[in-house]
């Protein structure tokens, strides 16, 4: 492909996006169809439906066979050094969160969870795993492990309505201090798409986080985000 056709496919798509603003669209809204909108733009249909295939794949929009091509959901912007609960934080932004819980129980740790707190072989761990939502929708799984040592009887707690961090401050006096996060991508298993309502192979954000108060690590959590939905951002300064 040469360097003009990919010019004219990039400012066929900065067309197809302002279109979409000027004409206020919403999410579910139809687009018009591959011919109208090559008439619209004054280009040829290939260019519209190149155009329209890398929209898609930034999950702008999305095709319904036989029905048409609508305009997507926005993506949920998740801001990297937020360091708050998963209902404060997303509360504050406007949204409804809820949770479903998937599995509850105490385990022996494992080696890697046994690394990651600072814990001895043998030693047991109160394990939570979640399904996160957000205005009914299915956004996240999540799985966290917190030493049962600080937290015991925390089995009697009800944590599909009452906040983890809450407890853990308000009961435990585990406050969180800091948090440590690596980010990677991951394509989701069978029982992970299912859960989200994603297909089995669709990417995903892996992200496994340690949670501190001071300098003691009391929780830590792997979750799972459909990169279909999900922005990552970050704000930066030199030191």
């Amino acid at each position: 492909m040469s360097k003009y056709t990919n010019l004219l496919n990039e400012q066929i798509k900065e067309s197809l996006e302002s279109y979409i603003i000027e004409q206020n669209l919403q999410p579910g809204d139809t687009l018009p169809s591959e011919r109208k909108l090559a008439e619209l733009l004054n280009a040829n249909r290939l260019t519209v439906r190149t155009a329209l295939k890398r929209l898609r794949n930034e999950h702008l929009i999305y095709t319904k066979q036989g029905k048409g091509t609508f305009i997507a959901p926005p993506k949920i912007i998740e801001g990297t050094s937020k360091l708050e609960s998963f209902s404060s934080g997303w509360e504050k932004d406007g949204y409804i969160p809820t949770s479903k819980i998937l599995e509850i129980s105490e385990i022996e740790a494992s080696l890697s969870i046994c690394y990651r707190l600072q814990l001895n072989l043998g030693e047991k761990v109160f394990s939570l795993n979640r399904l996160r939502f957000l205005n009914n929708e299915p956004i996240a799984l999540e799985h966290a492990y917190i030493p049962s040592k600080l937290v015991p009887g925390i089995l009697k707690y009800n944590f599909e309505t009452e906040s983890l961090y809450s407890i853990l401050e308000s009961a435990y006096k585990l406050r969180l201090t800091r948090q440590e996060e690596t980010i990677s991508i991951c394509h989701m298993r069978k029982n992970e798409a299912r859960n989200l309502n994603k297909k089995e192979g669709d990417p995903a954000f892996f992200i496994k986080g340690i949670s501190f108060n001071d300098d003691i690590p009391f929780e830590y959590c792997i979750t799972i985000n459909p990169a279909d939905r999900y922005v990552l951002s970050s704000k930066m300064k030199p030191e």
